[in-house]
């Protein structure tokens, strides 16, 4: 998907990259966005999840990896910037 302006809906979660501020995640009824110039535009990071995003963030240390938790309980993790995901499992 292309840039575009930042959603205009509320907004659930936002992970700002500590290493390249720049890089901004958000989280929010619309799905998942980056931006790569501090928020001036958006990218949206295809999820196939049919819930919404509640919450996102990212590992300090590495972040390029990801993680969003979903409303119905999903969990993904992206270890490159939000490109690729896999569900994690929670519990047994």
């Amino acid at each position: 998907m292309g840039a575009r302006d930042a959603p205009s809906q509320k907004v659930n979660s936002v992970a700002i990259d500590p290493i390249t501020p720049q890089n901004v995640y958000l989280a929010g009824p619309d799905g998942l966005f980056r931006s790569a110039d501090g928020g001036l535009t958006w990218e949206a990071i295809g999820v196939q999840v049919s819930s919404q995003p509640l919450a996102l963030t990212l590992d300090p240390r590495h972040p390029a990896q990801l993680f969003a938790l979903f409303a119905n309980g999903t969990l993904l993790r992206s270890e490159d910037s939000g490109t690729t995901w896999v569900t994690l499992e929670i519990g047994s």
